[in-house]
């Protein structure tokens, strides 16, 4: 479950506290993970977090979501249905990743259990890992690389960031194929070094998506 705004005695709270209170002492972002995950954020969380956020703000015309909502926004439509519309392009392949990558570093470094092992499952499967692989980007994600370096540079999500590791080279050595993990994969392992479900990996991207796509709507909104 996640925090919302309630009100009481004509006054706002986000969670138990008054909202116009935080509004004076926290940041855009640091509200944003108090009311999704429940509680705030360490400095070091904080930090890592804003990167995800600045780094995920966009990516180009090209990615799925900003096609949709140029699509639109060329058609004429108002700039709630073009977000909309871009918004539902968001799954998991497109910014989403992290949801389905999550429980697997979970499993990792809490059960144990085999990277190669896994990686041997999605192989054998003909499934594609959540998180690895990028169409530009061929040898290694710079987005990802950023966040990665970061939480090692505080001393966060170590064994997270060995997990990831493994998975790479599990599937260097059984595909014979360089597949870096990318964005959504990076913001996995850092949702994971905070302890968050794996049901905030979408919220967030969205999150931190949106002005990228608002951004694209007024670009191609027919000038009257």
């Amino acid at each position: 479950m996640s925090l919302t705004v309630n009100h009481k005695d004509n006054e706002s709270y986000l969670g138990d506290k008054p909202l116009l209170k935080l509004a004076r002492e926290k940041n855009f972002s640091e509200l944003i993970f108090i009311l999704l995950a429940e509680r705030e954020p360490s400095k070091d969380e904080l930090s890592i977090f804003e990167l995800i956020l600045n780094i995920s703000i966009d990516h180009g015309p090209d990615t799925p979501s900003a096609k949709a909502v140029i699509e639109k926004a060329k058609g004429g439509e108002n700039i709630g249905e073009a977000v909309a519309s871009g918004m539902r392009e968001i799954n998991d392949v497109h910014g989403g990743a992290q949801e389905a990558l999550m429980p697997i570093l979970y499993k990792i470094v809490k059960e144990k259990l085999s990277a190669e092992n896994i990686v041997k499952e999605f192989v054998e499967n003909k499934k594609r890992l959540p998180g690895f692989g990028h169409r530009l980007y061929k040898d290694n994600d710079p987005r990802a690389e950023l966040i990665i370096t970061t939480l090692v540079e505080n001393g966060l999500g170590e064994d997270y960031v060995a997990a990831s590791r493994a998975l790479q080279k599990s599937l260097k050595d059984i595909t014979g194929k360089t597949l870096p993990l990318n964005i959504d994969g990076a913001i996995a392992v850092a949702l994971c070094a905070f302890g968050l479900p794996p049901s905030l990996g979408k919220p967030i991207f969205m999150i931190a998506r949106t002005p990228g796509l608002c951004a694209h709507y007024l670009n191609n909104k027919p000038i009257n």
